[in-house]
């Protein structure tokens, strides 16, 4: 264990008589060599005695646990406990305990129920290691069983095996299978979470293969992968189906309208803005450094670069308020296809020349 943070929260704990255990994500992704600012700490500490401890205001875990960010570090510290009689996928009844043992039962796979102390000692007692070492998603426990007390262990463990590049257990494909309509209880908000993750580890295949877009009812046929959440959206046709949020939205949308103009231009370019037009480019098949190039080229990158300002174009063309906009469209089409000098003297003439025909 190296973060010193973690390891000062767990030393506090055992300092104050309580167990204190690094447990969850963190413990695997150090196993498989990689990086997270995410931890959570199990301890038999009860949440009164950790709001003493850390000196919080309040309890701000749904299940007993108080959270600590600092530097960038996120610490979730919450009490061991056992879970039962599960509805719609939240436990119903929840007792704390001060046996370790029964907190790893509740936990959904053997590669997050592997316990870390502050020393870096570890307590697998479900073979955890051993399955993180055979690339193999194991759930602790009956499979049919956990999955069905809360279905979104069956989008997780999606996510996870293209995540982690892991193999999902027999029994729990198995479980998976039987249980896959069961994610329909979900709410939308926790499905398009969980997809969220799995489209961007590009695992449309694997929902494909256990026919999860049949159930959700998404096409997921031709996507094109690109390392971006909305350009893989704007790939499925139905994604207004799922509450996303209104920048995703926007972005979605000026992805798809590029898309539906085949191809990269200055105008689109100017329009979309670099960071769509490369997604989009991405999915076009068009090089990211062809529309870097384009996009040094653009004699206007906004409209405020436009050397004339609105009040001085008014009393150039006296238009009414509503005309403004449409008279600045036409010069930055001008301008775009370099017919027209973005020089305040090439823009006063060419409205007035306007002006003059209008008349005529």
């Amino acid at each position: 264990m190296k973060n010193i943070l973690v390891k000062n929260v767990l030393k506090t704990l055992e300092k104050n008589g309580f167990e204190a255990y690094l447990v969850g994500g963190a413990v695997r992704d150090s196993l498989l060599g990689k990086k997270t600012n995410d931890f959570d700490i199990a301890t038999n500490a009860l949440p009164s005695d950790l709001i003493k401890i850390f000196q919080v205001s309040k309890n701000l875990g749904q299940y007993g646990s108080i959270n600590i960010l600092q530097q960038g570090i996120n610490i979730d510290i919450t009490t061991y406990r056992l879970e039962m009689d599960y509805l719609k996928r939240h436990p119903t009844n929840i007792t704390y305990t001060n046996n370790m043992l029964l907190d790893v039962e509740r936990r959904d796979f053997t590669m997050n129920a592997i316990y870390e102390n502050r020393h870096g000692e570890k307590i697998d007692i479900y073979n955890g290691i051993e399955h993180i070492k055979a690339k193999k998603i194991v759930c602790i426990g009956d499979a049919f069983v956990k999955l069905k007390e809360d279905p979104l262990r069956i989008l997780r463990a999606i996510r996870f095996a293209i995540k982690l590049d892991m193999q999902l257990d027999e029994n729990l494909k198995k479980a998976i299978i039987q249980n896959r309509k069961e994610i329909l209880s979900l709410s939308k908000e926790r499905i398009k979470k969980e997809l969220d993750g799995i489209f961007l580890a590009n695992g449309f295949w694997l929902l494909k293969e256990f026919h999860f877009d049949e159930l959700l009812n998404i096409t997921l046929d031709n996507i094109c992968y690109v390392h971006d959440l909305a350009g893989l959206w704007a790939q499925i046709p139905e994604f207004s189906n799922f509450p996303l949020e209104k920048e995703l939205k926007t972005n979605i949308k000026k992805i798809n309208n590029i898309l539906k103009c085949g191809t990269i231009t200055p105008w689109v370019l100017y329009k979309n803005g670099f960071y769509v037009s490369v997604v989009a480019a991405g999915i076009l098949n068009v090089e990211r450094k062809k529309v870097m190039a384009m996009y040094r080229k653009l004699p206007i990158k906004t409209r405020q670069d436009i050397k004339i300002s609105p009040m001085l174009l008014q009393k150039v063309t006296n238009c009414q308020n509503q005309e403004i906009g449409q008279i600045f469209t036409d010069l930055e089409k001008k301008i775009l296809d370099r017919t027209l000098k973005n020089k305040p003297r090439d823009l006063i003439r060419y409205l007035e020349r306007k002006i003059v025909h209008a008349d005529d």
